[in-house]
């Protein structure tokens, strides 16, 4: 069974700005989900959260055409009332994080790629930052 990845918001970041010394490694999961290798996911705030970011540093334009790249390669997770709810009498300390994280458990994800592993640590899903997934997947190749 072909293993269920979500995709942080930082990491994506890191992709569209190419930011080093973050870039290659994160581009490399991306690129592992490009070819199959796995499902990549990601939330609805991470995407608009990105699309603000990338208008500050660059243009609207620019925002949309990476955001529309990114969409044939990243499926958005639903994220539901309960998800909020569970985020928000959670232990984690930032709400965000806790709504990633309970976006992934939604939707069966195996894996939450991340670059602040430390801002999950309450996650009952297993937690990599891009190295580490790189990593994973050449073992298990």
């Amino acid at each position: 069974m072909i293993a269920k990845v979500f995709i942080d918001s930082d990491v994506l970041i890191d992709i569209a700005t190419e930011r080093e010394p973050f870039f290659p490694a994160s581009q490399a999961v991306f690129s592992l989900a490009e070819s199959g290798v796995f499902l990549a996911y990601t939330s609805p705030n991470s995407i608009t959260n990105i699309y603000y970011i990338l208008t500050k540093l660059s243009s609207a334009s620019k925002a949309r055409v990476f955001i529309r790249k990114t969409l044939e390669i990243v499926r958005v997770a639903d994220v539901d009332h309960d998800s909020v709810l569970q985020a928000l009498e959670s232990k984690f300390f930032d709400f965000e994080d806790g709504v990633q994280n309970y976006c992934a458990l939604r939707n069966r994800c195996d894996y939450i790629i991340t670059r602040n592993i430390r801002d999950y640590e309450f996650s009952e899903i297993r937690v990599l930052d891009p190295k580490e997934m790189l990593l994973l997947h050449k073992k298990n190749t």
